[in-house]
Parts: C-alpha cells; sequence; structure tokens
C-alpha cells in the first residue's frame, strides 16, 4: 500500500546569519527533497530567523527532512505544524488589466476578497490581499479572465495558534 504524499508545514528557528539559507536549500538539494514554500524572516529575537517551509512528502520523507534539517549546526528548534493547530497567511501582490471596460469588474470582485488597492493606472489595477494559499489561489483564478500581468506571492508564513511558541 503506497503512502499518501501530503503538504507539511515545518517551522525551524535558526541562527540569523549569512549562510544558513544557503546551507539549508543545499541540503534540500542534496537530497533531492523538493520545497513548495519557503519564507525566512528575522524574529522578535535579532539572533534568529524562522522558516517556514512547506514540504510535499509521505511520512518517510518528512521525517527525513526533519533529521537532516536537526543535524545542521545553525538549527535550534524544528516544529511541524499542524493544520488544525496552525495559523497560516500569505501575502500575493497583482497587478491586473483593467482595459474595455473591466475596471469596475476587477474592483468589485477585490471588494468581495478584502483585497487593497494600491495603484491604479490608466491600464491596470494593482491589488494585494493577504490570506490562506486556498484563498489566494481562488482570487487569482477570478482574475485570470481579465489578465493578469504580473504577480508576486510571499509563500506560507505560519505560527502553531494558542499559548505555545518555538521558543519553549
Amino acid at each position: 500500500m503506497q503512502e499518501q504524499v501530503k503538504r507539511t508545514v515545518i517551522s525551524a528557528l535558526v541562527d540569523n546569519h549569512s549562510g544558513v539559507l544557503v546551507r539549508v536549500a543545499g541540503l534540500f538539494s542534496r537530497r533531492g527533497f523538493n520545497i513548495d514554500s519557503l519564507t525566512v524572516c528575522e524574529t522578535e529575537n535579532p539572533l534568529y530567523s524562522r522558516m517556514t517551509i512547506v514540504v510535499p512528502g509521505d511520512y518517510t520523507t518528512i521525517k527525513q527532512v526533519v533529521r537532516q534539517l536537526a543535524k545542521l549546526e545553525d538549527t535550534k528548534k524544528i516544529l511541524i505544524l499542524d493544520k488544525e493547530t496552525t495559523i497560516s497567511s500569505e501575502l500575493l501582490l497583482v497587478k491586473v488589466q483593467t482595459e474595455n471596460g473591466e475596471r469596475a469588474s476587477v474592483l468589485k470582485t477585490a471588494q468581495a476578497y478584502g483585497a487593497k488597492i494600491l495603484d491604479t493606472a490608466a491600464k491596470s489595477v494593482t491589488l494585494e490581499l493577504t490570506g490562506s494559499s486556498q484563498d489566494i489561489d481562488v482570487f487569482i483564478g477570478h482574475l485570470e479572465r481579465n489578465g493578469i500581468l504580473e504577480l508576486a506571492r510571499t509563500g506560507m508564513t505560519a505560527l502553531s495558534a494558542g499559548d505555545g511558541t518555538i521558543n519553549q
């Protein structure tokens, strides 16, 4: 029986200095692991960075990824974030074509999803939306008929819900 491949969210607390991201990316590359999403930021303590890594794979693959990450001397702590107890969000910036009287339709879609209007130009509108990866995907789907000129997504960033922290 073949094990199901799923997307797992890994939160890693690592030293905040140059070269750490290269070592983590190299680890994934050498082992042939894929990364669906990777975000990195300085934490409330400037000595550490938080990496949120979304990895596709079965249980065995994820276990191996965690073991390899833990071996890196820059890694301080690793958590696998459970879908039911994780708060996550993603940021989207998207520039949409608004020629041929489509501006009202684009703005109506933006309002329905709670997107911010960042820029209006003669032939386009630039929007910002934060939300779950699924919400971002659906929003993009609605805008595709108008013509997406350009977009940028941050990838998932996540924390565990409740009072617990990665520092505990």
